[in-house]
């Protein structure tokens, strides 16, 4: 049975690369597209969200897009004014907990990551065959990241 993934991206070609593939391959469990680690505290939740939709041909597929905030729920609190609906993030479980019913008033929601095999594209130079090759082994199975 195919695993759920996910697919770090740092960039907006690295969005697109990931939005695309998933678009022609049409894997059976849609991987989850991921911010990089604590991405929100160094690129900002605004310009993420910008580089996420770009990439995207309907709105449904940011649901598919999950912010990082690492262990900062003030970056949680502030992406919701952005419009993020979904959040890695690694506090405290006290603060998890506390985070997760404030945003759940929101129609928010966190996701636990790092749950299967997952894709960073960090140092990838062709960001797009290395999603379709890690995605097509990932339907089959294959999980090497």
């Amino acid at each position: 049975m195919p695993e759920h993934g996910e697919i770090i991206c740092h960039s907006r070609q690295h969005f697109e690369a990931a939005f695309a593939t998933i678009r022609q391959l049409k894997p059976a469990i849609a991987p989850i597209i991921r911010t990089a680690p604590d991405a929100a505290a160094y690129a900002g939740a605004l310009y993420l969200r910008a580089a996420a939709s770009h990439s995207q041909k309907s709105p449904a597929e940011m649901e598919l897009v999950v912010l990082d905030c690492g262990d900062d729920p003030s970056l949680v609190l502030g992406a919701l004014r952005v419009g993020w609906s979904a959040f890695a993030f690694t506090g405290s479980p006290i603060v998890h907990d506390k985070v997760s019913e404030l945003i759940a008033r929101w129609g928010a929601h966190l996701v636990q990551i790092n749950q299967g095999p997952v894709l960073d594209l960090h140092a990838t130079a062709d960001p797009i065959r290395r999603c379709q090759t890690w995605l097509s082994g990932l339907d089959q199975g294959i999980t090497s990241g």
